[in-house]
């Protein structure tokens, strides 16, 4: 008779109860050889729970039951085999198909008559009640220990060391730390920081970024249970030195909050992506990068997908062009004129308007302020001393300002002719030193669409490229 021989020990029980590898096999081979069998193969599972039967060797079982190389399977307890009453059904069924029989050294089973099963089934019950026991014991006391601030073990995030169970900053980390939340809040996209990583040797994919970026443990706090079905536990105080700042962290979830709402349309590098709108078919625009001519260009979607359209593709250089030429400085009015069904709004809003400027100027100065005594106790011209006494009071009067600001509802705020004009008129100059994101940004906050076209003349050649024509915009109300 053919013998199978299981064993499995999960780490932390071979310390607590002895459950050896070695220790099993011996038993085992010992008592197939005081029954006259033959050992077939043995099957070891290091480091494995019993929850489910997706265990390496445990499936490797399953295979050889199938192909019936064995007459017996022998364990040295049943909680060594499953630790599941449904596991334990499902095996059953799968040795009684092929004829299989099982033996526990330690147990006096005998799956042939119905009260051997019956008891193998209430002994598989009791293994399963012990093993959600323990569980539910280990997640109550993570729980608290989540609530009072403190880790529940677990590898150190990138950035920080482990050390005597706590974190520590990792400075070389925690400098690529910083630059993945600069770049993400400058309007960087995942796939460009991975790449930018990538050239200094460090390999996170997308999805890490992701999670790095949403993870409150580099604000300094401590999260725990994100990835469960349970709601995540965030500690409200600092327990550990932190990377960044408080400030940052909240901007990159903010940014988080927009990617997810408008998708590419908040972090494409196409300026103009998410208000174009075709003056043929009424379709929608999207970007297109040919690599060949390094250029962006945009294309009709309707074209693109089903070529209903007939608009010719055309250069963002293009349509940027058009776009400076209609905020013409000798005809403020030039640009109104494509405007259509806009209402500027009331003085009492106009004034709204004033405040928030107003207020916003005023931030601006006190970061103007800060940062150039920054400079100054890095050049070493003042002391830290000096540093934090000339920066208290504007420290102050920054929160007071952002205070006032988030009191002022802008959804309520329209713009005024004039404030139009204004940001028109400076947006030839600003164009040139804006960011990607800054320009995008600019786009669509202003307007909600655009409408472009193609002169009807131009026919496709080697080398031509269309003009644009602007026929209508329409600005956010």
């Amino acid at each position: 008779m053919k013998a199978a021989v299981y064993a499995r020990v999960s780490t932390d029980e071979q310390f607590r109860e002895g459950y050896s590898i070695d220790s099993q096999k011996e038993n085992i081979i010992n008592f197939i050889k005081s029954q006259s069998w033959d050992v077939y193969d043995i099957y070891t599972e290091e480091g494995y729970s019993a929850k489910n039967l997706n265990r390496p060797a445990m499936q490797r079982l399953i295979k050889d039951v199938k192909d019936r190389k064995f007459d017996v399977v022998v364990f040295y307890k049943l909680d060594r085999l499953v630790r599941s009453v449904s596991d334990l059904d499902k095996l059953l069924q799968l040795f009684d198909a092929n004829k299989i029989a099982i033996r526990s050294v330690t147990e006096p089973f005998d799956t042939t008559t119905a009260m051997g099963r019956f008891l193998i089934t209430l002994v598989a019950a009791i293994a399963q009640w012990e093993r959600e026991t323990i569980s539910e014991r280990v997640v109550i006391n993570m729980t608290k220990k989540a609530n009072m601030g403190e880790r529940n073990g677990g590898k150190a995030p990138f950035g920080y060391n482990l050390k005597d169970g706590l974190l520590e900053v990792n400075p070389e980390e925690a400098r690529f730390v910083k630059e993945i939340f600069r770049m993400y809040t400058s309007g960087k996209g995942m796939r460009s920081i991975t790449l930018y990583l990538n050239q200094f040797g460090i390999s996170k994919d997308i999805r890490t970024i992701g999670r790095m970026i949403e993870n409150p443990v580099y604000a300094g706090k401590l999260r725990w249970a994100n990835n469960s079905k349970m709601d995540a536990i965030v500690s409200e105080d600092i327990t550990h030195t932190p990377i960044i700042d408080l400030e940052v962290f909240e901007a990159a979830q903010n940014m988080r909050i927009i990617r997810a709402t408008d998708g590419k349309k908040a972090t494409s590098p196409f300026h103009f992506s998410g208000v174009l709108k075709c003056a043929r078919c009424g379709s929608s625009l999207s970007g297109y990068y040919k690599k060949a001519r390094k250029s962006k260009h945009y294309v009709c979607i309707a074209k693109k997908n089903k070529g209903t359209c007939d608009l010719p593709m055309f250069t963002e250089s293009a349509l940027t062009n058009e776009f400076i030429n209609n905020i013409s400085p000798d005809d403020p009015e030039k640009f109104f004129r494509l405007t259509k069904d806009f209402d500027f709004n009331t003085p009492e809003e106009t004034d709204q308007n004033d405040l928030i400027k107003e207020l916003e100027n005023s931030l601006a100065a006190i970061k103007t302020r800060k940062k150039n005594w920054l400079m100054a106790l890095g050049n070493g011209v003042i002391t830290q001393d000096e540093y934090i006494s000339m920066t208290h009071e504007d420290t102050k009067k920054e929160e007071l300002l952002k205070e006032q600001l988030k009191e002022i509802s802008h959804d309520q705020v329209s713009l005024d002719k004039e404030t139009i004009l204004q940001l028109l008129k400076s947006i030839s100059q600003l164009w040139i030193t804006a960011t990607d994101f800054e320009k995008k940004s600019f786009i669509n906050d202003l307007f909600s669409s655009i409408i472009v076209d193609v002169p009807q003349s131009y026919t496709r050649g080697r080398g031509k490229t269309p003009s644009v024509i602007i026929d209508e915009v329409k600005l956010r109300s």
